[in-house]
């Protein structure tokens, strides 16, 4: 049989109450975020609907910076993110998408289903070149797209 120490209790408690600062201690990095608002037209008119996304890039050094994906909805050429919910601070990839109804259908579930097409080019999106350094505070990106 093995017998238990007077101290074990203790030790067992000590480790756990360790355990737990190590996992919800106060180590997680901040990650500052901005608002940003802004304009997107296309080919000199708003954009009428769409989504824009901002994707944390890499920094002066070339290391990636820390955050997550944002996205907003734009209507009539317009969008806003509010700092809580906004990019963080730093140089941000920037992609825009929108898209139409074909006319043609799929049946999902039973249900017919309108297929949309993305119709803005891929350099605005899946292949973005599109960058916006996003600074502390309040920020207004404008994005002026062309169809070709």
């Amino acid at each position: 049989m093995f017998q238990i120490s007077a101290r074990a209790p203790f030790a067992l408690t000590l480790i756990g109450c360790s355990l737990l600062v190590g996992c919800f201690g106060g180590s997680a990095e901040h990650i500052e975020r901005a608002s940003v608002s802004g304009t997107v037209t296309l080919d000199g008119k708003p954009l009428p609907a769409g989504n824009i996304l901002f994707v944390p890039d890499v920094d002066a050094s070339g290391n990636p910076l820390r955050g997550k994906a944002v996205q907003a909805t734009i209507t009539d050429g317009a969008y806003k993110i509010p700092a809580e919910q906004g990019p963080a601070v730093g140089n941000n990839k920037v992609q825009i998408t929108a898209t139409r109804k074909t006319g043609k259908f799929q049946e999902s579930d039973g249900q017919k289903i309108e297929i949309e097409k993305q119709y803005l080019p891929a350099k605005y999106n899946a292949s973005t070149t599109l960058k916006q350094d996003i600074a502390a505070g309040e920020n207004t990106a404008d994005f002026t797209l062309e169809a070709k």
